[in-house]
This record gives structure tokens, C-alpha cells and sequence, in this order.
């Protein structure tokens, strides 16, 4: 009790931001040694609240002024020499995922993501490799994830954008991480339940800004190992961790592709994004079980399809003949058949792929998903 009452005191004598980055050693030596306790990890998110995150005072209480603009700032630029120059990986992404826990990522969220973000401009990829474990350990299409990735491309599509450049070259610094930062992008577009960001409003499409969109087409193009590297490689985690499995984003960016036609999405990188997660999904290696693709996640496609028939319907009063035959809902309905059709093709679905293909039935008639769904019931009754 009075080694922690002398560090404590000894850590208050000194001016913030001083004190948070002679904290950050305290905390390291507590969660990392050989020999940890709770005692010990009750003592290092009390430093991590009162000295790092400037979140409590020495009694406990919640502090009415938070860390202002320059020492957010300065914190950022501790953090970054701090985990930059951490040569143990374990150590590194244990003390990364104390600092951002699962029950403290609200209030630090903007620490998070100002310090990620100067990962990626130096760049650090010791850095981005603590972060790409955290957002598999949280959950890559987390609400989290999802509101950290939306916050990096607020950084550097939006305020940034001539250091765009910083950001094209993501996956020569971190492959890991692009692929988890991809599948929480995918996650922010297209998609009416946007419960998972904050800055995006809710039930309303939301499609990627062009230069994003071109950012991810050339990602993916330029390396077809991309959308699964994340489950090739596995995080080195803090002792009687559980390693979470990662959720690769073909699904999502499939989702994109497949529904930008009928919501007049007209720009070309789609057509060439759609063609490079095919190439990809077609060098996806074998693995049993299958772990690449949920068929849940493909299903998501086919309300929106299914709202637009009705709206075509309901609004300009076109005949169901018509509507069959717009070249947007039958080109929504090829790219939709070409990816179920190649994922199978290398047995890279997972899930309930029965109930998939019974709800693709659903959907206005189209050749290929004509071809495909009678494939499946021969192959089901082969079976």
C-alpha cells in the first residue's frame, strides 16, 4: 500500500505531460512483468485514468476540464515515442489494449485516433500493428472500430487531403492493419443501420468519398492477399488472451459494388473494385473450416435491391416487366450472382449458406442467379 501511495505521489510532483509519460513506464512494468496480479492491474488503470488520461483527480473524481487541445496533443506525441520504441510485441499490445479497453474507448477515442493517424503519417508500423490487434480484439466491425476507421478518414479524406499519399502507401507499412481498417470502412457505407458511427446519420445511405474509393480500389488491386491478411497473421497478445478470429471485408466492399448501380453510383471504381475482390477472392487459399466470407453478411444486399423494385414500383408506377429489365438492377444482380458464384467456386462461404441462397430467391429474375441457384439445388441433391 505504500509502494502505491509513494508512486503516486511521486508521479503528482511532476507537471502534466511529464507525468503521463513517467506513467507509462510504471504501467508497463505492473501489467508486464513476469509476475502480474489484479492488484497490480487495478494500480495501472488508476496511472492510466489520473496521469495519462487526465480523466480523474488524486481522490477518484472525475475531473470537470479534461486534457486541453495542446496537451491532447502533447499526449499524442508521448504515446508515439512511447509505443514506437517498444521492442516487445506482447508488451507493446498489452499495454495498447489497456490504455483503449473495450470500456474506456468512448472517453479516449480521440486520443486513439489523433495517435493511429500519426502513426500512419510518420509512419510507425510497430504502431499500426498494436492497433490492428486492438481492432480484431474489440472487433473489426465493432462500433469502435467502426467510429476510430471514420475518424482516420475524416483525417485524411476530408481535412487532409493532400497527404493522401501517406495513406495510398497503408499496406507497405501495416497489411494487417489496412485489412482491418478496410473491413471497418466497409462497415460505414452503404449500409441504412448506421448505429455504429456517430458522425454519420442513421437510416440514410452513406457512399464512400471518390478519393477513398479510389484509395481502396488500388489497395486491393495492387495486392490480392490483401482482404485476408489479417487472419494469415496472428496478433501476439497478452498471456490467457484469447485471439479474436478477424472478419475479412469482402463482404462489405462486395456490398458496395453491388449496390452502387441502383442507387446511380456510376463512378468506374466500382466496376474495377468489384473485378479486383473477384481476383482476390479467387486466390483466397483453401482452409477448412471455410473463415473468408459469411453468407449472413452477403444476404445484406438484398433488402436495399428489393426497396429500389418496390420504389420503381410504387413511385413511377412501372410495370414488373420494366422494372426486370433496368440495366441497373440487372447489373446490381450480376455483380451479386458473379460473387456468390466465386466464393463457392473456392469454398470460401461460411455460416448458413442454405439460408442464403433460399433468400436470393426473392430477388427479380437474372440469368446468373438463375444458373447459380440451380447449381445449388443440383449439388444439394447430388449430395
Amino acid at each position: 500500500m505504500s509502494t502505491e501511495v509513494n508512486l503516486k505521489q511521486g508521479l503528482r510532483k511532476l507537471e502534466y505531460p511529464i507525468c503521463a509519460k513517467e506513467a507509462l513506464y510504471k504501467i508497463y512494468d505492473l501489467i508486464c512483468s513476469r509476475i502480474t496480479s489484479i492488484k497490480n492491474m487495478d494500480l495501472a488503470l488508476d496511472l492510466m485514468a489520473e496521469f495519462v488520461f487526465y480523466e480523474v483527480d488524486r481522490r477518484g473524481h472525475k475531473r470537470a476540464q479534461s486534457l486541453s487541445p495542446l496537451q491532447e496533443l502533447q499526449l499524442v506525441k508521448i504515446l508515439y515515442e512511447y509505443f514506437d520504441t517498444l521492442t516487445s510485441e506482447s508488451g507493446r499490445n498489452t499495454v495498447f489494449l489497456s490504455l483503449f479497453s473495450g470500456t474506456t474507448i468512448n472517453s479516449r477515442l480521440g486520443v486513439l485516433t489523433k495517435f493511429i493517424s500519426m502513426g500512419i503519417g510518420i509512419p510507425s508500423t510497430k504502431i499500426l500493428s498494436s492497433a490492428s490487434a486492438w481492432m480484431q480484439q474489440l472487433g473489426n466491425t465493432s462500433p469502435n472500430s467502426c467510429k476510430f476507421a471514420e475518424g482516420l478518414i475524416q483525417d485524411y479524406f476530408h481535412f487532409y487531403v493532400s497527404s493522401t499519399e501517406k495513406i495510398t502507401a497503408l499496406p507497405e507499412i501495416s497489411l494487417e492493419f489496412t485489412a482491418n481498417f478496410l473491413t471497418a470502412i466497409a462497415e460505414n457505407y452503404y449500409n441504412t443501420s448506421n448505429k455504429k458511427t456517430t458522425t454519420l446519420p442513421p437510416s440514410k445511405f452513406i457512399f464512400p468519398p471518390q478519393k477513398l474509393l479510389e484509395t481502396v480500389t488500388l489497395w486491393i488491386s495492387q495486392n490480392t492477399s490483401l482482404c485476408i491478411a489479417a487472419q494469415q497473421k496472428q496478433a501476439v497478445l497478452p498471456p490467457g488472451a484469447i485471439a479474436m478470429e478477424a472478419t475479412t471485408p469482402i463482404a462489405g466492399l462486395l456490398k458496395w459494388c453491388i449496390l452502387a448501380p441502383i442507387y446511380r453510383q456510376d463512378s468506374k471504381e466500382y466496376t474495377d473494385l468489384h473485378l479486383a475482390l473477384l481476383n482476390s477472392i479467387m486466390e483466397i487459399p483453401k482452409s477448412t473450416p471455410p473463415k473468408a466470407v459469411c453468407a449472413q453478411h452477403l444476404t445484406s444486399s438484398i433488402n436495399p435491391i428489393l426497396t429500389f423494385v418496390n420504389d420503381l414500383k410504387n413511385k413511377q408506377e412501372k410495370k414488373f416487366s420494366e422494372i426486370i429489365n433496368e440495366d441497373a438492377l440487372q447489373l446490381s444482380l450480376d455483380r451479386f450472382a458473379q460473387a456468390i458464384q466465386v466464393i463457392a467456386s473456392v469454398n470460401a462461404m461460411y455460416g448458413h449458406t442454405d439460408d442464403l441462397y433460399h433468400q436470393i430467391k426473392i430477388l427479380p429474375f437474372n440469368k446468373l442467379m438463375n444458373i447459380i441457384q440451380n447449381n445449388y439445388k443440383n449439388k444439394v441433391v447430388v449430395l
